[in-house]
């Protein structure tokens, strides 16, 4: 349930920021790549964290759970960290 929840939010965050879905090196992390993905978007990743966090908290799921996850991820794409 936390990653479909994260997938959701991830997912709903990046079609509103209309990302180009690119990543420098698929061997990163998902946080990495999603980063990546977000670049050129001046402000975009400390105000997704800060929403992250906020919507983590607010669903009982403990701080940094999204950072840990993401960063244990090597899924190649942002399609394959984002897929469930």
């Amino acid at each position: 349930m936390r990653r479909a929840l994260a997938v959701v939010v991830v997912l709903g965050v990046l079609a509103v920021a209309g990302t180009s879905a690119s990543a420098a090196n698929p061997n990163a992390s998902c946080n990495g790549i999603l980063v990546s993905s977000l670049a050129g978007q001046p402000g975009v990743v400390g105000d997704l964290t800060r929403e992250f966090h906020a919507q983590f908290k607010e669903a009982g799921i403990p701080p940094g759970f999204f950072d840990v996850a993401g960063a244990q991820e090597h899924a190649g794409s942002v399609e394959g960290c984002l897929s469930p």
